[in-house]
């Protein structure tokens, strides 16, 4: 083989990411399962370094623990704690790519808007309410505990008790009951700057990502809206979903999301899948192109598996 050509690729490879990547995982997930544990391998084997540095975000060491974690606690402490800990690791001093999966995505944002040191680059989410939820996640139908927890959060969504306590609940957003949100939310309200007196640093953090990718499964039944994941605004009693582009949030840019999207650095992206139903090539197809893409297009070298930033309709595929 060339010798040029031989340097060639292995520069191309060599170089495929620069940053390290930080992963939050969903609700009842934990920072040790099988999909995580699989998330860091494909990272790995995209960017084709295993040295690759991949930090799985926890609330506790014990795998038990942190899932129940993600169900039950006040985010706001938890987003602080995460902050503190991702500020300890040294490999990430330089900054990183995250990736959130379900509500994993909106805390990493929060995490952006909140602290940000270390810097984040690229913020990547999966199916996230970053808009809210209408309703909680649905249970299976033999699962008589989550039925009576769902019914007993419902009833009291508000209360000091509730908005202290479960998570889901803290996300909760119907934009035809404000005022009781905008009241007594204990944590989508403050990270969505939506109250009266605005924190400024919330929109600088998020504005200075280099990219915001949005990925929303168009199938998805757990979360409601589904289009909360490309901060959509549904309206039950009407059917009809407001996008981002029409609401205070955009206009207003009470989040930086306007300039954002006026600097081409907001990505959206649709699975046709329901909630997480993520097979290997989806992913492949993600991470190629938002956490390696940049890196080949800025050495001036072929991208091959990357390709122009757009708004594109992934085929679900079955692994």
């Amino acid at each position: 083989m060339n010798l040029w050509l031989l340097l060639s690729i292995t520069y191309i490879v060599g170089v495929s990411v620069a940053r390290p990547v930080v992963v939050w995982h969903g609700l009842g997930d934990n920072y040790a399962s099988p999909g995580m544990l699989d998330t860091e391998r494909l990272i790995k084997k995209v960017t084709g370094d295993d040295d690759t540095f991949v930090y799985r975000v926890w609330l506790d060491p014990n795998p038990s623990t942190d899932a129940q974690k993600s169900m039950f606690g006040v985010v706001n402490e938890q987003v602080d704690a995460v902050c503190d800990q991702l500020a300890a690791v040294p490999e990430l001093a330089e900054g990183f790519d995250a990736i959130g999966y379900s509500q994993g995505g909106v805390f990493l944002r929060a995490y952006v808007e909140k602290c940000n040191g270390p810097p984040v680059h690229t913020l990547i989410t999966f199916g996230s309410p970053h808009n809210g939820i209408i309703d909680l996640p649905l249970c299976d139908d033999g699962d008589f505990l989550c039925k009576r927890r769902n019914s007993f959060i419902r009833h009291r969504m508000w209360s000091p008790y509730v908005q202290g306590h479960f998570v889901a609940a803290q996300y909760f957003r119907d934009p035809e009951d404000m005022p009781n949100y905008l009241e007594n939310s204990a944590f989508l309200v403050h990270v969505n700057n939506e109250r009266p007196l605005k924190n400024r640093s919330y929109r600088d953090n998020l504005a200075s990502l280099e990219k915001l990718v949005l990925v929303m499964f168009t199938e998805d039944r757990v979360l409601v809206p589904k289009e909360s994941a490309w901060f959509g605004e549904y309206y039950r009693s009407s059917d009809v979903v407001i996008p981002l582009e029409q609401q205070k949030l955009y206009t207003e840019d009470w989040l930086g999301l306007k300039q954002l999207d006026n600097e081409g650095k907001i990505h959206y992206e649709q699975v046709q899948a329901d909630h997480m139903a993520l097979s290997e090539k989806v992913l492949t197809d993600i991470f190629t192109r938002y956490l390696i893409g940049d890196t080949v297009e800025e050495n001036n070298q072929e991208p091959g598996l990357t390709g122009p930033i757009r708004k594109v309709l992934l085929g679900w595929v079955t692994e």
